[in-house]
């Protein structure tokens, strides 16, 4: 595993690191420094034991009264651990903290982010520093593929709707599958065509959110809640699915009349 050493002092990672957020310890208000930093910057998928092992250590622990973090993607779309504690395994090092957390063969080749966090007797969920490293899990990357689009109204069963009606709510949804496994879709989305307009696209959720016509999340059906009004005629929407590496699936077209 490929290691970086990064030597910090705490006033340069509140002034200068790239991805510290507000909120971060104030070093006006501590009496520690975070000295050095150890993760990967890089990580390929070997096996079931794959883990990022990953150290953080500080000029002295007096004030800390715990330390941890956090592994998510970039985007925060994806997490793989919140609220890891990191401990003290070194003898005659009360210092360094560290943790390993395992990655999945089905965590998406992507960037992900670990940030740093420490709470102290006067201050509590302080972030204190960031790191990134670049994930491979080792698989071939596969497009999505998308089926069973359906159009239907927000009180009745889902079925495939070929005629809409104005100002009566309506649902749409699309069926995504990814080899590679759902968190690695990036988006899925519809182009919606209408007569004398731009093309509009509209993204699409799996987060269970009744207000976006999700009913689960997480299940692989993509939904949107919309309504037409002071519409006629006929409207044609293209779905279409993205993974995070920009292969695209299937498209799948549909078109409904306005009345």
């Amino acid at each position: 595993m490929k290691q970086i050493l990064v030597s910090v002092f705490l006033l340069f990672l509140l002034i200068g690191c790239d991805g510290i957020e507000e909120g971060v310890v104030d070093p006006g208000d501590v009496d520690f420094v975070v000295k050095d930093i150890s993760a990967p910057a890089e990580l390929k998928y070997s096996d079931e034991n794959t883990q990022v092992f990953t150290t953080i250590t500080f000029s002295n622990t007096e004030s800390i009264t715990r330390v941890w973090l956090n592994i998510t993607s970039q985007d925060g779309v994806i997490e793989i651990v919140r609220n890891a504690e990191m401990i003290s395994p070194y003898k005659n090092d009360d210092k360094t903290f560290a943790v390993a957390v395992k990655m999945r063969l089905d965590d998406p080749s992507i960037i992900y982010t670990i940030e740093y966090f420490v709470s102290t007797g006067t201050q509590e969920a302080k972030k204190v520093a960031s790191h990134d490293f670049e994930y491979n899990n080792m698989q071939e990357n596969i497009a999505p593929v998308i089926s069973n689009p359906l159009f239907y109204y927000e009180d009745e069963s889902p079925m495939l709707r070929d005629t809409l009606e104005n100002n009566k709510p309506f649902i749409f949804s699309i069926e995504v599958y990814d080899e590679n496994g759902l968190n690695d879709i990036d988006s899925v989305y519809t182009d919606f065509y209408s007569p004398g307009f731009p093309t509009a696209r509209v993204i699409m959720f799996d987060d269970g959110d009744e207000a976006h016509g999700d009913k689960v999340a997480g299940d692989g059906i993509y939904s949107f809640k919309n309504i037409f009004q002071n519409a006629q005629g006929e409207r044609k929407f293209e779905f279409r699915a993205r993974d995070r590496e920009g292969a695209l699936s299937n498209m799948i077209t549909h078109n409904v009349v306005v009345k």
